[in-house]
């Protein structure tokens, strides 16, 4: 039920923004986009949301979001970038893993839409998930596309901990 969840929490969930800035804003302090785990694959099946095919290659990554002066871990985010839908540029920018996506699209100026295609709650991780098995659950969690050029680049899913968000 998400009018159970704390009001800022319910605004990040279906905010069409970079959760970075919001997080900075709202916690007033740097946060850090943390590479967890990050390579590229050769699909060899599609993945649901995304409409790559078997054969096209996708770039994987994983991150935390941490505030810089608390330590504090508010997100871990799993994204899948079709490389065929970006510029060679974009790629190495994003290989190179210093910021998040949505601040590298907003430093580039490329158009996007982030189009939000579920949520979830997570009471539960499993024990050999290395990215959340680092956030306290329960978690709640939202899936997105974003669109660059009106064709879908990015598959992306965050992870928020609740405990986090609930004093705010």
């Amino acid at each position: 039920d998400l009018a159970t969840l704390p009001p800022f929490l319910r605004t990040l969930l279906v905010a069409d923004g970079t959760v970075t800035k919001a997080l900075e804003a709202y916690f007033w302090e740097s946060v850090l986009v943390h590479r967890v785990d990050q390579y590229r694959e050769t699909l060899r099946s599609p993945i649901e949301g995304l409409p790559a095919v078997a054969g096209d290659e996708v770039l994987c990554r994983e991150v935390l979001l941490q505030g810089d002066a608390s330590g504090v871990e508010y997100a871990a985010a799993r994204s899948f970038l079709w490389l065929d839908r970006l510029d060679a540029n974009y790629h190495k920018a994003l290989e190179e893993g210093k910021i998040g996506i949505g601040e590298l699209l907003r430093e580039q100026g490329i158009e996007t839409y982030r189009e939000i295609i579920g949520l979830q709650f997570l009471e539960f991780v499993p024990d050999d998930d290395q990215l959340l098995s680092i956030l306290q659950p329960p978690l709640v969690a939202r899936s997105y596309r974003i669109r660059v050029a009106g064709e879908p680049a990015f598959l992306v899913t965050e992870y928020f901990p609740v405990s986090r968000y609930s004093s705010t």
